[in-house]
């Protein structure tokens, strides 16, 4: 998939790039999102998303009503900006490579936008790659 189109008109070429391609290029870390599925059994945890690719950033934001009961685990907030069709459940947790750091966390769900998705981060824990 192209980053941009560029058109000629004239003497001058116009480039466009989109929203989501501009935000794509800043989602250089990289997660694996695990979640609790019931088999009709047990529950079990499986892996929702691996290697998917998205961007970390500190946020001073509150903690969501959904996930009360996981906060007293937390040790930070941060916003977890992934791509547009990536569906986040509360609950998710997420394992979160960057700049040599592993960032482990719980996710709440994701809202989705035309070009990207945004969902908390509830960091957990925070060691060397």
């Amino acid at each position: 998939q192209a980053l941009c189109a560029a058109a000629y008109t004239g003497k001058k070429a116009v480039v466009r790039v989109s929203e989501a391609a501009i935000l794509r290029a800043t989602m250089t870390d990289r997660a694996t999102v695990t979640r609790e599925s019931w088999d009709g059994t047990a529950w079990k945890t499986m892996v929702a998303y691996e290697n998917l690719p998205c961007a970390l950033s500190r946020a001073p934001q509150t903690p969501t009503g959904s996930l009360t009961g996981l906060w007293e685990e937390c040790q930070g907030q941060m916003t977890l900006f992934v791509p547009r069709d990536t569906l986040l459940l509360a609950g998710d947790r997420a394992e979160v490579k960057r700049e040599g750091q592993v960032l482990r966390g719980i996710c709440s769900a994701a809202l989705p936008y035309p070009s990207h998705g945004v969902a908390r981060f509830f960091l957990t824990e925070v060691k060397a790659a």
